[in-house]
């Protein structure tokens, strides 16, 4: 088993609404590839490929996210790069459905979504739709469904599985990996930053943060009990640090 990452393309976040802080900081946006013996799995799909021409798709968000993001950077052209067919995508699996993590989604029509139910029925919420956090327009492309509650084994084989982290969102999830060289957590924007995880800080924004301090505490005990290693969510200088070739 392999995981790669993709970088789709990357976001200009106003610290005021991420930290609270002054400036603006720069985040990459993953989607991560995982060669299992049973499928190709996605972890998110990035950006939508409308955003390297203009920022209208974001609508509010416009105001505190500047995407910065190339003609060949769109998740089917990566994929395609590594001579993999969109349609060769079995499994997307989502952390959650922000633009950020959902929009490449049509991209690939054939997989199978896997989600939290309590995601799903977030991401089609008439008043979290009207105010921005989410945009229907990034996932619902009628692929085939499959809702999950608590932890999923994915393949029954104990290698990949879903982790519910709520408190960014109400559904979000992590994604474990049982590599060669060891346990992966791919944790999203449940933890943003390597160096937040120790102070127990979370962004402004968010659906609970005391939700999302308990799931980051589970987070911390598979790293310190479990010897997970754990990918972060818009981490700039680890991202930077991973082969492009990935983990084994």
């Amino acid at each position: 088993m392999r995981l790669i990452p993709l970088e789709i393309g990357r976001l200009e976040s106003d610290n005021r609404f991420l930290s609270g802080e002054d400036g603006w900081k720069t985040l990459p946006v993953p989607s991560w590839l995982i060669e299992h013996p049973d499928g190709l799995i996605l972890f998110d799909t990035g950006l939508h490929a409308d955003l390297q021409q203009s920022s209208d798709r974001l609508g509010p968000g416009a105001a505190v996210f500047r995407p910065d993001f190339e003609p060949g950077e769109e998740l089917a052209s990566q994929l395609a790069a590594r001579d993999i067919r969109a349609s060769d995508i079995t499994h997307i699996i989502f952390s959650h459905l922000h633009f950020d993590h959902a929009g490449g989604t049509e991209e690939i029509p054939d997989a199978r979504v896997i989600i939290q139910e309590a995601e799903w029925k977030s991401a089609h919420h008439e008043r979290l739709i009207e105010a921005g956090v989410y945009n229907p327009a990034d996932y619902n492309h009628g692929h085939d469904l499959q809702t999950i509650t608590g932890t999923h084994d994915v393949f029954n084989d104990g290698k990949v599985a879903c982790l519910p982290t709520p408190g960014h969102t109400a559904g979000h999830q992590s994604l474990r990996l049982e590599l060669d060289s060891g346990p992966h957590v791919l944790t999203a924007d449940c933890v943003y930053f390597g160096a937040w995880l120790d102070e127990m800080r979370v962004p402004q924004m968010g659906y609970n943060h005391d939700l999302q301090r308990e799931s980051m505490e589970e987070l911390v005990r598979l790293r310190d009990q479990e010897g997970c290693h754990l990918l972060f969510g818009h981490d700039a200088q680890q991202f930077r640090s991973l082969a492009p070739e990935g983990v084994t």
